[in-house]
């Protein structure tokens, strides 16, 4: 117990450390030393590559978290499972290439009109994508021989931060734009090699093998497994990316790129929502177990308001920033669509407020209809996104994810409420609106300073202040009360002290 602490602990740094450099490099370097184009063919780019990873790996990865400890053996050899598992990612990766390979005219008939730019990078995606799989696979062989801390470093931070490394040669043109594309397949192929060495220097993984071992595997429930969360995980990560697609598709990588920029600022919005889901959800499990249904909708409630809460200080934060943020940036293109950020910001509101819906049905009996409200979506998504772009550019796709979201958090909770007789809101979610306006305009009216970067400080600084004080002594989250008179009693206590 005591490793898995002391590496939850390394983990968290490491990935709260890597998304300062992610966000540095999504939000401020790549918009500035990129075209929008460039933008948008290196989002495109590794959007497509992940979903061709995913579905050439033939969901290997979650075969191995699901399957190893029942393969494992002390002579390292686990019943020849690590290599039945690699033979079959390879064997799936070289089925997909051929696809990608056969379809290339369908594909490229897609893109030739709107984003030509990215036929010449078609097969860049093949390493990319093939390096991409030799990581995850890595990645998931570390986690279930408890070695984390080194694969969460690499994935995190020095792959972004030799990223940030790449952007910068570009900025001062030692490296063309094609040069950075090679230069960012390389570091996934390093990335790759550097952790293969880790896990072979830890000794838990044995090269030998047995002819006879593989023999005894059970493919067949082993694949039946993997292609049924294959499935699940491609179409919610196609959720995700469709937007990408479908745009460079339909309206081309300048409209892409200026999306992708305020969508990768609305994201920081979803992000403590995630932390708070990683903390809960073996909780919510726990108490399925038990039927504690009390217990269940109590975090249904809190995970909703804080969630609110966090999210409604962040979207007003960046809003309030505005000018500041294209100050930045020089670049008209994004000021000009900046209600872009705003659909898109009101999507990851109306998601987060929707708490531990997907989550509480996850984990139910009723957990297949999780993937039937995942399907459902992913399907709404396509065909929203097929009848906005063409009318509405960036601004329709940012439409057709809060319409999606919307929809998609309004079905859980119509079928959580009639199923299983609970709901998360409350009329403090009503005055946590309130707050966030009245904040807003304080922060949007407040004088403006001279320096940029003292404008950004003071007024998000002035904002939160009195977004905190309100939302404490209106008593919104008992949670963020109790995190508020913690904080105050830690400084008295130093006041005291000194």
């Amino acid at each position: 117990m005591g490793i898995v602490k002391k590496n939850a602990y390394k983990n968290t740094l490491i990935t709260y450390t890597g998304m300062v450099i992610g966000y540095i490099n999504l939000v401020l370097l790549y918009p500035i030393y990129l075209s929008t184009k460039e933008y948008g063919l290196f989002n495109l780019i590794g959007g497509i590559a992940i979903l061709y990873s995913i579905i050439a790996s033939l969901g290997i990865p979650n075969i191995i978290a699901r399957y190893f400890a029942y393969h494992r053996t002390e002579d390292r050899e686990h019943k020849g499972f690590m290599h039945w598992a690699a033979m079959v990612s390879l064997i799936g990766f070289i089925a997909a290439t051929l696809l990608f390979i056969v379809f290339k005219p369908i594909i490229v008939a897609s893109y030739i009109q709107k984003s030509p730019l990215f036929l010449k990078y078609y097969y860049y995606l093949i390493p990319l994508t093939f390096f991409t799989i030799c990581f995850n696979f890595l990645e998931m062989t570390g986690r279930v021989i408890y070695q984390t801390v080194f694969s969460g470093l690499l994935k995190d931070v020095l792959l972004r931060l030799f990223t940030t490394a790449g952007i910068l040669m570009l900025a001062v043109k030692w490296i063309d734009f094609q040069g950075f594309i090679i230069l960012y397949v390389f570091i996934n192929f390093l990335v790759s090699v550097m952790l293969l060495i880790s896990i072979a220097a830890s000794k838990k993984i044995s090269i030998k093998l047995k002819r006879q071992s593989i023999s005894k595997i059970n493919s067949k429930e082993l694949i039946t497994y993997g292609l049924y969360t294959l499935i699940s995980t491609t179409i919610y990560v196609l959720l995700q990316k469709v937007d990408i697609i479908m745009l460079s598709s339909m309206s081309g990588l300048s409209e892409q790129g200026v999306y992708s920029f305020f969508f990768n600022i609305a994201v920081v919005i979803g992000v403590p929502a995630q932390a708070l889901s990683r903390t809960t959800y073996q909780i919510v499990t726990d108490s399925w177990k038990s039927k504690d249904m009390p217990t269940i909708a109590g975090l249904y409630y809190k995970t909703s308001i804080i969630q609110l809460v966090v999210g409604l200080l962040l979207f007003i934060g960046i809003i309030i920033n505005r000018d500041n943020l294209t100050g930045i940036l020089h670049k008209k293109e994004y000021s000009d669509h900046f209600n872009v950020f705003i659909i898109i910001g009101l999507g990851f509101l109306v998601d987060i407020t929707g708490g531990l819906n997907t989550a509480i049905i996850a984990a139910s009996h009723k957990y297949r209809l999780a993937m039937g409200f995942v399907i459902t979506s992913g399907v709404v998504c396509v065909i929203l996104n097929y009848l906005l772009i063409p009318k509405f550019g960036g601004a329709g796709a940012a439409l057709a994810y809060l319409i999606t979201m919307t929809a998609f958090n309004l079905g859980n909770w119509f079928y959580i409420k009639v199923r299983f007789k609970m709901q998360p809101f409350h009329y403090k979610h009503l005055l946590a609106v309130a707050i966030a306006l009245v904040s807003f305009f304080v922060g949007k009216y407040f004088w403006r300073m001279p320096n940029l970067y003292l404008d950004i400080a003071v007024r998000s600084g002035v904002t939160t202040l009195i977004y905190i004080l309100m939302t404490y002594y209106l008593h919104i989250s008992d949670d963020v009360n109790e995190k508020v008179d913690s904080v105050l009693k830690r400084v008295a206590t130093i006041n005291k002290r000194n």
